[in-house]
């Protein structure tokens, strides 16, 4: 069933809110029952406020949370050194399963791969990377990586989220990023890539970078370009972006850009959920927003445009049209 719509969510919230100040009477109790019960979609857009709300309540309740976040992901760093260990004894066994398995695993969520990955960041987090070789790599929100050098190749796996990555020079040795789609290959370049739940997005800004699918189908990318691509198809290229890379520094560049798309983007980075309503969704927005500060780029936002901003209930944010 596809995602619920911007107005099943809202209603979803609207309802929560009620029911949860503990205010709301039996009339309004059973008006919810029914209206959760008369669709699927309703029932999908509760759950996904249910865990919301549930997820930012447990992250007030933490008393430094990124210090719990720290902690807990260099524990599983350790853990996960020892798990090598042992896994390494195994692999000798299957080794040749494995290798056929080795950059085509899309049996396997995103996020429980992400797990024990080498690299990793948090939502709302940016991290900056020098590899063994000097190539320069940054990591966006929520997004995680293994790193594996051997001398014959130098390869990256995306696993989840965004990585922008500059190469360094090393004639003797390639150097690939693996998706869940795909392989790219890079020919002494930058470029930036975010994996989507259907596709993968790849914009090259410097040299040139070579796509080939699961399927093996082919394409390579000059500096300028960018293109999406799954397992069998790879889309028209098109111009690249070239704000888009403005992430690294923190920022997101707006230029034509409608609401609807910005405040998508600026989701990536809250930890919550920002709703938007239908009537100002296709505004259209110029500007640079602190991606990492959403108060604060929401409160620009209502100084140039018609909007409001109310707060439904902690971690969910609606976006309404300015009162009269």
């Amino acid at each position: 069933m596809a995602e619920p719509s911007h107005q099943t969510l809202e209603q979803a919230a609207e309802w929560f809110a009620l029911l949860r100040d503990g205010q709301a009477s039996q009339e309004h109790k059973i008006a919810w029952r029914n209206w959760l019960e008369a669709k699927p979609e309703h029932k999908k857009a509760w759950l996904y406020v249910e865990k919301i709300s549930h997820s930012f309540e447990t992250l007030q309740q933490t008393p430094n949370p990124q210090s719990t976040a720290d902690n807990l992901y260099h524990a599983n760093q350790r853990l996960r050194q020892r798990r090598r260990l042992l896994s390494g004894l195994l692999s000798i066994a299957v080794i040749g399963f494995v290798g056929q398995l080795s950059w085509n695993r899309k049996w396997l969520p995103d996020s429980v791969m992400a797990i024990n990955a080498d690299y990793r960041t948090g939502v709302g987090q940016q991290r900056q990377i020098t590899l063994a070789d000097g190539s320069q790599l940054w990591l966006n929100t929520a997004s995680a990586i293994n790193i594996d050098y051997t001398a014959q190749q130098r390869r990256i796996e995306l696993l989840h989220g965004e990585i922008y990555i500059e190469t360094a020079k090393d004639p003797g040795r390639s150097f690939v990023v693996d998706t869940t789609h795909g392989r790219l290959t890079a020919l002494g370049t930058q470029f930036n890539v975010m994996s989507h739940p259907d596709d993968i997005e790849l914009a090259v800004y410097e040299g040139a970078v070579a796509v080939q699918t699961l399927n093996h189908q082919q394409a390579k990318l000059q500096a300028g370009e960018r293109s999406r691509f799954n397992g069998d198809k790879i889309q028209a290229k098109q111009h690249v972006i070239t704000a888009q890379q403005a992430w690294r520094q923190g920022l997101l560049v707006a230029e034509d850009m409608t609401l609807q798309d910005l405040i998508s983007e600026l989701n990536r980075y809250h930890y919550g959920y920002i709703n938007i309503a239908d009537e100002i969704a296709q505004l259209k927005v110029y500007g640079s927003f602190p991606v990492n500060e959403t108060e604060r780029s929401l409160s620009m936002l209502t100084r140039v445009l018609p909007i409001q901003v109310r707060q439904v209930f902690p971690g969910w944010i609606k976006l309404e049209p300015q009162s009269s």
